[in-house]
């Protein structure tokens, strides 16, 4: 085949491989694929890295022919060896170069001749079997082939860098992938939600790109007009039930959490006396008098702050969504106040002006961003 055949078809299996496996491309492991892909040449002068390696090449083929030792499975074997630090380094380039390099073996076997895949055994590989499917070096045929894969290529590119998930998910726009996605990666990212959904309680239609701020009950926790609403496809268990859903990440997300003791405070105590440099949501369970009643109407399924008689518990709820809530006072129980940062912002600073005590949370962000 023709350099460019074998450039083209390592670019193909390059990007069909990121798309699959989901690894990030980059100019230098896609470039070492390209340049492998020709190294099997090498034992033919008059090839393009057979002319530059003259001194390699000669010998190679008076000693072993073309086609023949560096196109085996010995050859990939001793490249793989030569090329085994990078593993332990650069795990992607080294794929890279033993990607590029089995890439040319494996469409030389759809040339008229094959490869001796198993040499020094005489058996000969060829893809497909019969001989008038197989293309000539230079021929018509492998410039259709060639400008097959320019064109396939090109398509790739963009499914490359999104993943066969995140294409599928920007084509189907399908939720549970959605969900799927941001529970193997939450924490790591700010996340949006591009959503289309209709309110359980009142049928309204939603549109927007919310925040999201984390899992529950198979569905996700956005922020929607600075409310946290929930997405699923349950109506017994969420807000919103999703009609389109795409995630999009963001940035990268630090999360600075600190523990509260509640045992014997009350949640005015907390929203009172909690000073901070940064927006803050609230997590917790607290145990609270049984017999204090407080004066609520949640008819929604999900709201921040689920008071269960001698419970409250707190899932991302902001200080506003405790002002029902403000009176009871914890018989034990903590509350987790945690802040979510992103590059470039100052570091946490936590403060309870009604005790007089300050928390700092220095060095824990020093050098992060």
């Amino acid at each position: 085949m023709l350099a460019t055949t074998h450039a083209g078809f390592a670019t193909a299996l390059y990007l069909g491989g990121a798309a699959v496996f989901e690894y990030q491309t980059d100019p230098v492991s896609w470039g070492l694929a390209m340049l492998f892909s020709l190294m099997p040449d090498i034992d033919l002068p008059v090839s393009k890295v057979g002319r530059p390696l003259f001194f390699i090449s000669v010998p190679l083929e008076k000693r072993f022919g073309h086609r023949t030792i560096t196109h085996s499975f010995i050859g990939v074997a001793i490249l793989a060896a030569l090329a085994s630090p990078l593993y332990f380094t650069y795990p992607l380039c080294f794929w890279a170069v033993v990607g590029g390099y089995w890439s040319h073996l494996q469409i030389d076997m759809a040339n008229i001749r094959g490869v001796d895949l198993f040499w020094p055994s005489p058996i000969r590989v060829v893809m497909p079997g019969k001989i008038k499917y197989r293309l000539e070096v230079g021929s018509k045929a492998e410039m259709i082939v060639l400008c097959s894969m320019l064109v396939f290529c090109v398509g790739l590119y963009p499914m490359s860098s999104l993943g066969l998930r995140g294409g599928l998910h920007q084509i189907l726009k399908d939720f549970e992938i959605s969900y799927d996605e941001y529970v193997e990666v939450q924490g790591l990212n700010w996340h949006t939600l591009e959503l289309k959904a209709i309110d359980n309680l009142t049928l309204e239609h939603i549109e927007c790109n919310c925040p999201i701020l984390g899992a529950w009950q198979n569905g996700l926790i956005i922020e929607y007009n600075g409310k946290a609403r929930s997405v699923g496809k349950s109506q017994m268990h969420h807000n919103l039930y999703p009609v389109d859903a795409v995630l999009i990440k963001g940035e990268p997300l630090r999360v600075i959490s600190q523990r509260v003791d509640m045992k014997g405070r009350s949640l005015r105590w907390l929203v009172d006396n909690l000073k901070a440099n940064h927006g803050y949501y609230l997590l917790g369970e607290l145990f609270v008098d049984a017999d204090k009643v407080v004066n609520v109407s949640q008819i929604e399924t999900y709201h921040p702050v689920i008071w269960g008689g001698n419970t409250v518990k707190l899932h991302y709820a902001k200080a506003v969504d405790l002002r029902e809530y403000l009176n009871l006072m914890a018989i034990r129980g903590e509350v987790v106040v945690q802040f979510w940062l992103r590059p470039g912002d100052a570091g946490v600073e936590l403060s309870f002006g009604g005790s007089g005590k300050e928390v700092v949370v220095p060095g824990v962000l020093d050098g992060m961003f």
